[in-house]
């Protein structure tokens, strides 16, 4: 997926917050960590077993200063976590972690440098520093198995959308636009989806024209963002329209048939100030919908329309709860709680009203979480 540094609005996948608690760290732990430079081998990651439901995790302890180091851990469905990098406590900041290659064997990672890139393999442990041509911002990879990075570099308010090697030589520009500074792909990754003015554009991965996908009533002004693929052949999209302020979520059919509302157009008196994303679940339609004051909500949209907020058991009360993917009857949840300085990651049943904890962190811990494979699974974050 590509990174959340450029994309407007946005929850999921990628999501840096300030923490606290305790690390459940179910086999590892950041003073064990404390080397740079451990090694996927070393610790005995079941490769054969990565897959869907996993998680890849940068985390610090605390604030970044000399005291605490930086450990990026797998993260399997059960919790069980194991240390595939650590850098050293400093207080220069670690690479920020972006995107997790489809062949699960690459890290991508901006920084710390201006538009500087990282990449760490993670059967190895080598990590590899570079800059993309023209030093354009890296922003994921594409898909399915990350052979090409996805990059980013804006010119005279025009995006430049492109694809680069695994080195940083440019290989194909994909698209020129006003809106082109993300991007979806599908998950056979020959296509992908991009933001526009009154909807999307779907862009081959060999580049040309790309074929508009418009929604209608729209806010020109303001553009429509491609929040995930539905399936293969129709994409979820957040659009403001015209004469409203908050965000709706639309169904748009790659063939250019009519989009459809996936959800109700939120009246000013709602508590839900827009929707932002869904996952369909056995249990029900489930939104992730903004709250006053930036915050996020967890909303069941039922057939008519209306909603019903969802509460997730054993997080505090003044939480903002994002949704990173769905599994099953799951969602992955990082719990943000603004009165604490807390945050956690958690497996969340809605239907049992039931969590199993991966992560709590100290107090001022960062974590910053990408799910496996996520191209039609999982949105990216602002």
């Amino acid at each position: 997926m590509f990174s959340e540094v450029w994309r407007r609005g946005r929850i999921g996948a990628l999501i840096t917050i300030c923490a606290a608690g305790v690390l459940a760290a179910a086999g590892t732990s950041t003073a064990a960590a404390a080397s740079a430079g451990v090694s996927a081998a070393s610790a005995g990651v079941p490769w054969s077993q990565v897959g869907p439901g996993w998680t890849l995790a940068e985390y610090t302890g605390g604030p970044q200063t000399t005291k605490y180091a930086t450990t990026l851990y797998l993260i399997s469905p059960a919790g069980a976590k194991y240390a595939v990098y650590t850098w050293r406590a400093s207080k220069t900041a670690p690479p920020r972690l972006d995107a997790w290659s489809g062949d699960k064997t690459r890290a991508l990672f901006s920084g710390p440098g201006a538009a500087q890139t990282a990449q760490i393999d993670l059967v190895t442990g080598k990590l590899s520093r570079f800059y993309l041509a023209g030093h354009a911002f890296a922003v994921g990879y594409t898909y399915p198995d990350g052979l090409n990075i996805v990059g980013i570099n804006r010119s005279a308010g025009v995006w430049t959308l492109a694809r680069y090697s695994l080195t940083g030589t440019l290989t194909k520009v994909l698209l020129r636009s006003q809106f082109a500074y993300a991007g979806l792909y599908s998950s056979n990754g020959t296509e992908l989806a991009v933001p526009a003015a009154d909807g999307v554009e779907q862009v081959s991965n060999a580049g040309g024209t790309p074929k508009q996908l418009p929604v209608p009533g729209a806010n020109r002004r303001l553009g429509c963002q491609p929040e995930r693929w539905w399936n293969t052949r129709t994409i979820l999209v957040q659009c403001v329209a015209a004469e409203y302020n908050a965000p709706r979520l639309w169904l748009v059919p790659t063939s250019g048939a009519k989009p459809t509302a996936l959800t109700t157009q939120r009246a000013a008196a709602s508590h839900d100030l827009g929707d932002l994303n869904a996952w369909r679940l056995p249990s029900g339609l489930y939104l992730q919908s903004a709250g006053a004051c930036g915050s996020l909500l967890i909303n069941k949209q039922s057939a008519s329309g209306s909603i019903t907020p969802v509460t997730v058991p054993g997080t505090a009360a003044n939480t903002t709860n994002a949704i990173v993917t769905a599994a099953g009857q799951d969602l992955l949840i990082v719990e943000h709680n603004y009165c604490v300085a807390g945050n956690s990651l958690l497996w969340f049943n809605p239907a049992a009203h039931t969590e199993k904890w991966l992560i709590r962190a100290p107090a001022y811990a960062s974590l910053l979480v990408v799910a496996y494979n996520s191209a039609e699974n999982a949105p990216e974050v602002q």
